[in-house]
């Protein structure tokens, strides 16, 4: 498995995700500065918390990367799925699923590293320059911290049930707009759900649960699906 996700990453070409990354992690850190300032100008008592701020950027970064995953699943798996490399991936010496699974780890790993990178690096830079020159009045503490890393673990899982679900709708239909457009419907979905799961454990388990249960079944119907493919 491992050689086979080497060799997609040999491959393809992760310049423009890597762009796409980075600039994520600017756009997040901006928002942040942004929601922290407009909270005490306006004097919004519901976003003057550390906590609520980073709530609100952990949303920002499920649509974010929510999309970016869709994106990179319509290029890696359904543009090649149903175009002329569809011949060329059912001649190689291995099993369709291996080959369908291995495609679906870069991207995970990917998003993964890319969203830890740039909500960290955002979250850091924010932190330190309110050590010093505090926007916010409040305190961080070991407790906020440990709740963003909780905040961090519902959005890689979501991003990674935003991406499967695109991808199913994109290729069952074979189409690659499908696949982006179910991504932002679905993103501005669990966005909205993940602020109220951000501040309920309750909630917190719903989502995971799901997104977790959503996450094996399109697993299982996509690989159904690919091992009755027939090359046309």
């Amino acid at each position: 498995m491992i050689k086979l996700m080497k060799l997609e990453l040999q491959r393809i070409n992760l310049r423009p995700y890597y762009i796409s990354s980075a600039v994520f992690g600017i756009i997040l850190l901006a928002f942040t500065y942004f929601a922290a300032y407009t909270a005490q100008v306006q004097q919004e008592t519901q976003f003057m918390t550390y906590a609520n701020i980073f709530r609100l950027t952990s949303v920002i970064s499920i649509i974010l990367f929510g999309v970016l995953s869709a994106t990179m699943y319509a290029k890696l798996i359904t543009e090649e799925y149903s175009g002329k490399r569809l011949a060329l991936l059912f001649s190689y010496p291995v099993s369709r699923k291996k080959i369908f699974i291995a495609k679906v780890l870069v991207v995970f790993f990917f998003i993964f590293i890319s969203m830890l990178l740039s909500a960290g690096i955002s979250m850091i830079v924010f932190s330190v320059t309110e050590s010093f020159a505090p926007i916010v009045t409040d305190t961080m503490s070991v407790h906020l911290l440990a709740e963003e890393f909780k905040m961090t673990a519902v959005s890689i899982t979501a991003i990674s049930a935003i991406g499967l679900l695109s991808l199913e709708f994109g290729f069952i239909k074979k189409s690659i707009p499908m696949t982006i457009i179910s991504a932002f419907v679905l993103s501005g979905i669990y966005g909205n759900v993940s602020v109220g799961a951000f501040e309920d454990p309750v909630i917190t388990c719903l989502v995971l649960g799901i997104s977790l249960a959503s996450i094996i079944v399109i697993l299982l119907i996509l690989l159904n699906i690919i091992n009755h493919m027939e090359v046309e």
